[in-house]
């Protein structure tokens, strides 16, 4: 048993924050593979709501990691790529799509996860 990676109690913790943060490796096969699954869905998005409503039944999600906007894995929330893999700029959605609805997640890393509405304000009376 590899010790790096695994402890008699569960995964290393230093590996799972790795592997959250760190973008996978794919080979040029499934690379492209996955550009061709993904580019359409961003393409033919026309608000946050939809590419998140269309990505969800993929198995992916859309987050904040370290600042940047990434696809993450919905059951592991492994980091699967971020824009610059799709040849997507985030100035480029926003000016598409309007501004992203976000909400801090706790720490400091720079980590959110976008909302497909924006939080609905009560009124007190």
């Amino acid at each position: 048993m590899d010790t790096k990676k695994t402890s008699q109690l569960g995964p290393d913790p230093a590996l799972i924050q790795h592997n959250r943060y760190s973008p996978a490796h794919f080979d040029c096969e499934t690379a492209v593979l996955l550009r061709s699954v993904l580019l359409p869905v961003f393409d033919q998005a026309t608000s946050w709501s939809q590419l998140i409503d269309t990505l969800t039944p993929k198995g992916y999600r859309l987050m904040f990691r370290q600042g940047l906007l990434c696809i993450t894995d919905t059951e592991t929330g492994t980091r699967v790529c971020g824009l610059t893999f799709l040849g997507l700029q985030m100035r480029d959605l926003v000016a598409r799509l309007g501004r992203p609805c976000v909400i801090a997640r706790p720490g400091s890393h720079a980590d959110g996860d976008l909302l497909r509405h924006p939080p609905v304000r009560q009124t007190l009376h």
